[in-house]
């Protein structure tokens, strides 16, 4: 009878080898497909957070209404509308899904939040007795914020766009258009720079609010960037 021919230990310990090796291949392939698939899932993410605080912040300031929210008991000055490189406040209208309807005071603010700042956003509901508390408590909109600010413009003597400020001292007016700057301490988070046209600006920009003696615009207000 012949000898039957088999595998030697050789050649066995080749086999094991070479299968050892494609395992490890394909588990590190694996392990790489899912740290690519979660950093795609957390860029998206940012992304999607980042658009819609930009389309929030941008309606609701497009939004802005020639409404009082403080008069000024000393000459009876009404605010419509108040700004600074962080905050941020006039009256507009809410999403349904906010809130229960009508006009509301919201504020916009840049704060602290450890190292770097929160963009908070709160909303009080306006009504014939004056401002209610507030529904709840303010909204992180965007957080890990190295830099910030916001600034404003109206137009100028000549009926143009007049420079950016960081301060608005026109309270009986609605700045023609409000800008938005943000720098994130995360390089890969990016803010495009945001500037919303007020959709009642045009009206109170040249010629003040009705009821109210209009105020002229002064270029030498505050200081801010072009």
């Amino acid at each position: 009878m012949k000898k039957l021919a088999g595998f030697t230990l050789l050649e066995m310990l080749i086999v094991t080898g070479l299968m050892a090796l494609l395992v490890i291949l394909g588990l590190n392939l694996m392990r790489s497909s899912a740290a690519a698939s979660t950093k795609s899932e957390a860029a998206a993410q940012r992304n999607e957070q980042l658009r819609s605080a930009q389309a929030f912040i941008r309606r609701q300031i497009t939004g802005a209404l020639p409404i009082a929210y403080e008069f000024n008991a000393s000459n009876g000055e009404a605010t419509f509308f108040s700004g600074n490189r962080d905050k941020l406040q006039f009256v507009a209208n809410m999403p349904g899904y906010l809130s229960y309807g009508g006009a509301y005071l919201q504020t916009f603010e840049l704060k602290r939040g450890g190292e770097n700042y929160q963009l908070e956003f709160q909303f009080q509901q306006i009504t014939t007795e004056g401002l209610l508390k507030a529904e709840r408590k303010p909204e992180i909109l965007l957080d890990g914020i190295k830099t910030g600010e916001f600034s404003f413009r109206t137009l100028d003597e000549q009926s143009k766009p007049g420079s950016w400020k960081n301060s608005w001292d026109l309270p009986t007016q609605i700045p023609l258009q409000t800008s938005l700057k943000i720098e994130f301490a995360d390089k890969k988070m990016h803010w495009p720079l945001l500037v919303a046209s007020s959709k009642l600006s045009a009206a109170t920009a040249t010629g003040g609010n009705p009821g109210l003696q209009p105020t002229p615009f002064n270029q030498d207000i505050g200081s801010g960037g072009e």
